[in-house]
């Protein structure tokens, strides 16, 4: 200790070694003593109140346990020293059916772009679930020459069916918006229709319910069949022969006018008898 200091402390000659190496020590100490740490380290959590933070292994950090997230109700999980949201799952299992777990979300299972690695060999995409190869829901689903009957893909469509029958022309009906009632209009072209079924010979008929643009494929595809199907128990009501008559729905794939009006819509809103003679 340097001797100024020594002789302030106490009368010069009066201090013995003793008491010299006390002060010495004390100095020391003094001169140790770190000073208060800035942000962002810190000793104790106090030292990071004032940012909304903790002391984690000397620093302040947003979290270091998820009781920290405590007030972020959106982001209940400390992860990596922040809080984050909760994962939606942790494997498949977690996930609702047709769906996958992919970086820790749901989704689907598969994508068309993708097919051969998600569903492997004998199955395809369709809606972002894998299925059988025969199964669809539009018949851009299936293969050329083929069409989308009941979700599978058949070897039949329209082609060599007509809507000409003896000397009468089979009339399509038309249907309300995002409905499968009979209008006036639709049963009287169906008292046509049906007079004609009887009076000629044929060996199928096939009602095709189709939809306007609005609504979901899958949506549009059971609309779709339930306007075909009331028009087939109409015509079966009227003497037409059920064994004759088939249901089929091709939603929103085939529209009679290509335009995105209420004019458009209108016209597509059908269902067309066609038959194979």
């Amino acid at each position: 200790m340097p001797k100024p200091l020594l002789d302030t402390l106490a009368p010069r000659g009066y201090v013995g070694a003793h008491m010299r190496r006390l002060l010495l020590l004390f100095a020391l100490v003094l001169g140790g003593c770190p000073g208060r740490v800035t942000y962002p380290e810190c000793k104790v959590d106090e030292d990071c109140a004032a940012h909304g933070q903790v002391c984690s292994s000397g620093f302040c950090k947003e979290c270091r346990d998820d009781a920290n997230c405590a007030s972020h109700p959106d982001k209940p999980v400390c992860r990596d020293a922040i809080c984050t949201a909760r994962p939606q799952c942790a494997s498949a299992k977690d996930c609702p059916a047709g769906q996958k777990c992919a970086q820790e979300k749901c989704v689907p299972e598969c994508s068309e772009a993708t097919a051969a690695q998600d569903c492997g060999a004998g199955k395809k995409c369709i809606g972002g679930r894998c299925t059988a190869e025969e199964a669809c829901l539009t018949d851009a689903d299936c293969g050329q020459g083929r069409a989308c009957v009941d979700r599978v893909c058949r070897g039949e469509t329209l082609a060599g069916k007509t809507d000409r029958l003896g000397d009468c022309r089979l009339r399509a009906v038309y249907f309300g918006f995002d409905d499968s009632n009979l209008t006036p209009d639709a049963r009287k072209a169906l008292d046509e229709d049906g007079q004609c079924l009887q009076r000629a010979t044929f060996r199928r008929a096939t009602l095709a319910g189709h939809c306007d643009e609005r609504g979901t494929t899958e949506y549009n595809v059971a609309l779709g069949m339930r306007r075909a199907q009331v028009v087939r128990r109409y015509l079966v009501g009227l003497g037409a022969d059920a064994a004759k008559i088939k249901a089929i729905s091709y939603g929103k794939e085939r529209p009679a006018d290509p335009g995105h009006g209420e004019a458009a819509w209108a016209k597509n809103r059908r269902v067309e008898i066609a038959v194979e003679q």
